[in-house]
């Protein structure tokens, strides 16, 4: 196996700068009405500048196949490889600019220069880049292939010319684009880069040798997040089902769409995968020089510092670097067009390791890479700019982007809110990420329960909601007696009375889902003579034989599961249940409640976490009782049929 070394970056970025307040003026105001969704979605991604290949005149400029090729020129003109001696050329896009043939045989029709040779066409999303990274570095550890040229390239901008959107909105009576829709015309932009890749490294200056490449798809589990060709989510019509091309573009089947309320999963299922690399030793976050993260929003960085801080395993935020608020969210060529800023920079040092991540929300990709700078380090040509000091000097005069600059400010996490460290510190963060990783996977897992995978696509009935509280209420009623056991039979005095407390804090709690059932039509009786199900008979086992043990203090990875989906879940399916149903507040309380009050249980279970008295036995034995009783919750939920 050979190994592998990025030598040379480019990048195309189409025309000029293009602040918040001239969007408009390229992407057209759709039925002559200024968009009242634009200055919400803009202080949320924190963007203040992009590029457009299209004109204000929204004509396009440069053809997305052309912009890939002239970010090619530019690596090529950087190394002064001869592109006689290229013998690949793999190309990634969300959007070519035909449908056929594929976008690498159009870029190479734009590359007279190049000989024959073999071309690699990647569509996805944000990931598409990093998939065309990988099949070539593949082909040159195999030996097959020694210089390739892999390219991402963007062109968003002329999918939200206002023009695309009129024949919609007047059929539906000067109505408005669904939010859906428009989110999208305000976060992405146009752009490209390339990156030369060899068998050997640079003989001057700097390489990154690509020590791995991970991408992993949960589109088993998740219905599509981000699409075009449907104006379904569930996609079940294409647009090639319509009867004629404009039946399907009056329809809103040709809009690039975002379902917002899916992006939380992005990240979550990002930093599962995040925890996983760390848990196999594959990614070791001391170790890490530069975090280069593709988010596509401000608003996201917030979510990935939180969970990786309660996670204990952040990488120190001085240590990221991003250009989102310089050059847009460019799709696949985000990742491209960071590491070509960094690359080119001056400031990487070898021996320092570059981990990028890049999330997905397509239909929930996730990508990782770690690169490693080998070489000598050159002359600093520049000074590589921090996100901070971009956000600080760009548009600074604008009054509406200086509103966005100091809401960025803010600090990301509320501190008080995390687990504080004490004197078994490395063991508490090791418990800590291995807490988090289950968790994460047990939220994933749920998504692939039929009763929850009902509840997401809107297809949950009223015989669900009823069924769901019937099957819960064992665990419910159980709950306080096994925590009261647990508490009878721990010799800690603090802990005795930690348990005690939560046990009076839960005992009363199923009287507000046996409420519940009967204000949805449920007859009392039923719900209080039902049988456990399969996988309540085995929680119930598993945690009173714990609770009966010596000591049971791995009951705290039980609670950490139960109360974290009360915490992270419940509010949640509240409010989907009432949506589908069209219930009241009342009617699913019992949920509300939890969404509502577990949080500060959560916060006594951190206080235990971190304890001084932990050691790594005791840490072994809570995740394992976590494992456990994450995979039977599962079980109870799966034999709601």
């Amino acid at each position: 196996m050979h190994q592998v070394y990025i030598n040379g970056i480019g990048k195309f970025l189409p025309g000029e700068p293009i602040s918040n307040d001239r969007m408009e003026d390229y992407l057209g105001k759709i039925n002559d009405r200024s968009s009242k969704a634009k200055q919400r979605i803009l202080k949320s991604n924190g963007i203040q500048q992009r590029y457009y290949a299209i004109d204000e005149q929204q004509n396009t400029k440069y053809l997305n196949s052309q912009m890939a090729a002239l970010a090619i020129r530019d690596v090529l003109r950087q190394t002064g490889i001869n592109p006689k001696n290229l013998d690949l050329l793999a190309c990634a896009t969300s959007w070519g600019d035909l449908l056929i043939p594929g976008f690498a045989s159009m870029v190479h029709g734009e590359l007279p220069e190049f000989p024959p040779l073999e071309t690699s066409s990647n569509y996805g999303v944000c990931c598409a880049g990093v998939t065309a990274l990988n099949y070539a570095v593949s082909q040159i550890e195999l030996g097959k292939r020694r210089n390739a040229i892999i390219v991402a390239s963007e062109f968003a901008s002329r999918l939200f010319k206002s023009s695309k959107f009129e024949a919609e909105t007047n059929i539906k009576a000067g109505k408005q684009l669904s939010f859906d829709t428009e989110f999208l015309r305000w976060m992405l932009s146009d752009g490209a880069g390339a990156f030369l890749v060899q068998n050997h490294p640079n003989p001057q200056g700097i390489s990154l040798k690509v020590d791995w490449i991970e991408s992993v798809s949960h589109a088993n589990a998740y219905p599509v997040c981000m699409y075009a060709g449907t104006p379904e989510e569930e996609a079940t019509k294409s647009w090639l089902d319509y009867p004629d091309y404009v039946t399907a573009a009056e329809s809103g089947a040709m809009n690039l769409r975002q379902n917002i309320r899916l992006l939380d999963n992005v990240i979550k299922l990002g930093v599962e995968g995040w925890l996983r690399l760390i848990d196999m030793g594959r990614v070791q976050p001391q170790e890490i020089d530069w975090l280069l993260c593709h988010y596509s929003s401000h608003f996201f960085r917030g979510q990935i510092v939180e969970l990786l801080t309660k996670a204990d395993c952040m990488i120190p935020e001085e240590k990221w670097f991003t250009n989102l608020y310089t050059r847009g969210n460019t799709g696949c060529a985000s990742i491209y067009l960071m590491l070509e800023e960094i690359f080119n920079s001056g400031k990487l040092q070898p021996g320092q390791k570059i981990f990028c991540f890049v999330p997905e929300s397509g239909r929930f990709t996730t990508a990782y890479m770690m690169l490693t700078v080998v070489g000598n380090s050159p002359m600093q040509s520049s000074n590589l700019v921090s996100s901070q000091s971009v956000l600080d000097t760009v548009n600074s005069n604008s009054p509406a982007d200086q509103n966005s600059l100091e809401s960025l400010d803010r600090p990301l996490v509320n501190s008080s809110n995390l687990p504080s460290s004490n004197n078994s510190e490395t063991t508490s963060a090791d418990l800590l990420r291995k807490l988090a990783l289950v968790w994460l996977e047990f939220e994933r897992k749920l998504q692939n329960v039929p009763i929850i995978y009902r509840l997401n696509r809107q297809e949950f009935t009223l015989e669900d909601y009823q069924a769901l509280l019937r099957n819960l209420r064992p665990q419910v009623v159980e709950g306080a007696r096994w925590i009261a056991r647990a508490a009878s039979n721990m010799i800690d005095f603090r802990l005795r009375s930690t348990f005690i407390g939560h046990a009076q804090d839960e005992h009363r709690d199923y009287q507000m889902l046996e409420r519940n059932y009967v204000a949805v039509g449920g007859n009392l009786a039923d719900i209080v003579n039902a049988e456990k199900n399969i996988g309540s008979e085995a929680l119930s086992a598993f945690i009173f034989h714990q609770a009966s043990k010596e000591n049971p203090v791995d009951l705290v990875g039980s609670m950490f599961i139960i109360e974290g989906l009360g915490n992270n879940l419940a509010a949640k399916w509240a409010e989907q249940i009432k949506s589908c149903l069209g219930l009241t507040t009342e009617q699913v309380s019992f949920m509300a409640y939890h969404g509502a009050n577990d949080e500060a249980h959560i916060g006594k279970l951190n206080a235990i976490l971190n304890a001084e008295w932990m050691t790594p036995a005791i840490a072994d034995r809570i995740v394992r009782t976590a494992k456990v009783t994450a995979r039977l919750y599962l079980m109870q939920l799966e034999e709601i049929k």
